[in-house]
């Protein structure tokens, strides 16, 4: 009857340890997924600041393949208070996975054109 019940806690300690396990890897990999797409957001926000690409548009969206992986991305232009800077928001998305919340969000701010 001892061993039954040391069997039991054993069991149970390693059913733990193994679920902690799995929902460390999840996590690790959503985290990487999201350094991911805010590397992305930089791309995207340094690429928009070298070609000056926000003349004449509010709104823009493409594609892109970073680290073996497809990426969809959106940036929305405003205007700012200081006449010479335009705001930038950018926003990445896993694949045409756009429905849902952005894995990164990033905001910066460019000389207008």
């Amino acid at each position: 009857m001892e061993l039954l019940v040391a069997l039991l806690v054993i069991s149970l300690g390693m059913l733990a340890a193994v679920k902690a396990g799995g929902s460390y890897a999840g996590n690790l990999d959503y985290l990487q997924q999201r350094t991911y797409a805010h590397w992305v957001a930089r791309n995207v926000l340094n690429e928009l600041r070298l070609t000056e690409r926000s003349a004449g548009s509010r709104r823009r969206q493409d594609e892109t393949r970073f680290a073996e992986l497809d990426w969809h991305w959106e940036v929305e232009f405003e205007d700012t208070p200081d006449p010479d800077l335009v705001r930038a928001e950018i926003r990445v998305w896993r694949g045409r996975d756009d429905d849902g919340e952005p894995l990164a969000l990033l905001t910066g701010f460019m000389e207008r054109p």
